[in-house]
């Protein structure tokens, strides 16, 4: 069994390493925004997806597989009004509520007027009123991931929901979600259907959706 003092240098080193790669693509990000980024284009970007994206889009990430590393966190590295559509699925929650907001008022900065950013988190509601009505959850549609459910009490699928392993950092239901995107200043802000197109089919039954634009300013508007 390896000592305390030995398990704590070696966090500290992850620590370090993973900050390192923030940094990292910090830079490469804004290198190849500079160098390869047209604003001009129809851009639909795709933040949070681990490097991969959907066909169409470009993707942005805390990933050296992204077509523009960056840390989120940070914000994004495009330019004002270049990108006409986002899209992040199961990505805000894992930001504390202060990088969430920035994150979301990055995204209205660098959508065109009227772009529209799309989004899906998970619906803790289920998961808080299984727990209060003593319910039970079918964990083939509500709890894909085994990473945070070291037991299977009631309690353990809140945890699971709220922190998953030290992943989660925040919790949506329905009316704060909107609430959210309202907070960082976009308009005609709704709920949304699942659209097969975009959305994983496995997150369908945990998942809320939302879309929210991004009014042009009074200057802009005919």
């Amino acid at each position: 069994m390896k000592s305390p003092v030995f398990n704590r240098l070696l966090l500290t080193c992850r620590t370090l390493r993973q900050e390192c790669k923030c940094y990292l693509c910090l830079l490469i990000g804004k290198i190849k925004v500079l160098l390869f980024f047209d604003q001009r284009a129809i851009n639909k970007l795709e933040i949070g997806s681990a490097g991969s994206h959907k066909n169409g889009f470009i993707s942005s990430d805390l990933s050296l597989q992204s077509n523009y590393p960056y840390d989120l966190r940070a914000g994004l590295p495009f330019p004002d009004n270049s990108i006409d559509f986002i899209y992040a699925e199961h990505v805000l929650e894992h930001f504390s509520y202060r990088d969430l907001h920035f994150l979301l008022l990055e995204c209205s900065r660098v959508l065109k007027q009227h772009g529209a950013l799309s989004v899906s988190v998970p619906n803790a509601e289920i998961y808080i009123r299984a727990y209060s009505e003593d319910g039970i959850l079918d964990r083939s549609k509500f709890t894909t991931y085994s990473f945070g459910l070291p037991f299977l009490t009631n309690i353990d699928y809140i945890n699971h929901i709220a922190y998953m392993d030290d992943q989660h950092k925040y919790l949506f239901d329905q009316d704060n979600l909107l609430q959210v995107l309202k907070a960082a200043g976009f308009q005609d802000v709704k709920k949304r259907d699942f659209d097969g197109s975009l959305d994983k089919e496995s997150r369908r039954h945990m998942s809320l959706f939302a879309i929210a634009r991004k009014e042009a300013h009074s200057s802009d508007k005919s």
